[in-house]
C-alpha cells in the first residue's frame, strides 16, 4: 500500500537507496536550493570579511588598548604605591635621625647645665670660703690691731701709776721696756700675774 507522503517511484530494498530517498524527500520538503545555499554561503562570508574589517578589528583593537591603559594604570599606581612606601620610609628614618638628634642635644644640654650648676655651686663655695677666710683674717687682725692698743694703753696706764707713785724719780725711758716685756709675756692681762 503506498502512503500519501511516500513519493511516488517504488522503493527499493537497498539502505543506499532508502538513504538517498529520504534525502531527496527531505530536501524537497525544505525547499532546499543549492544555488541559493551557496548565495547564503558567500553572502555569509562576505559579510563576515566586512563586519571583520569594519567592526570587529576595532572593536577588538580598541579592547585590546584598554586592557594595555588598565595594565598601565597598575603598573602605575605599583609604582607610585611603591614610592609612597619609599617616602614613608625614609620620613620615619628622618623622623628617628631628627628625634635621636634631638634627644641627644637635650642630654648635652642638661649635661651642661650640671656642670655650669656644679661650677657655679663650687665658684660661690669658693668665694664663701675665701670671703670667710679673709673676714676670719680681718677679725684676726683687727684683734691684733686691738690687742697692741690695749698693750699700749696698758703700758702707758702703768707708766702713769709707777709716775705718780714713785713721783719725779721715776724714770719712764728705763720702766717702758720693762712694762711692755710684762704686759707681753702676760698676753695683755696684768691681772695674771
Amino acid at each position: 500500500m503506498i502512503d500519501e507522503h511516500t513519493p511516488s517511484r517504488v522503493v527499493s530494498n537497498s539502505p543506499l537507496e532508502v538513504t538517498n530517498f529520504m534525502l531527496e524527500s527531505i530536501t524537497k520538503s525544505l525547499n532546499f536550493d543549492p544555488k541559493i545555499f551557496l548565495m547564503q554561503v558567500l553572502m555569509f562570508l562576505l559579510l563576515w570579511g566586512v563586519m571583520t574589517a569594519i567592526y570587529w578589528k576595532p572593536v577588538l583593537g580598541r579592547i585590546q588598548s584598554r586592557q594595555e591603559e588598565i595594565e598601565k594604570a597598575h603598573t602605575t599606581v605599583d609604582q607610585t604605591r611603591h614610592e609612597i612606601e619609599s617616602l614613608r620610609n625614609s620620613y620615619q628614618e628622618r623622623i628617628l635621625v631628627v628625634e635621636t638628634e634631638a634627644r641627644t642635644q637635650i642630654q648635652n644640654a642638661i649635661k651642661e647645665a650640671q656642670a655650669e650648676r656644679e661650677q657655679i655651686i663650687a665658684q660661690a663655695r669658693a668665694d664663701s670660703d675665701a670671703t670667710l677666710k679673709e673676714g676670719i683674717a680681718r677679725i684676726a687682725q683687727e684683734k691684733e690691731q686691738g690687742l697692741a692698743q690695749l698693750r699700749e694703753q696698758i703700758t702707758n696706764l702703768a707708766l702713769d701709776v709707777a709716775g705718780k707713785a714713785l713721783g719725779t724719780a721715776s724714770d719712764s725711758a728705763a720702766l717702758r721696756p720693762l712694762i711692755t716685756e710684762r704686759v707681753h709675756n702676760s698676753g695683755g692681762n696684768p691681772a695674771r700675774n
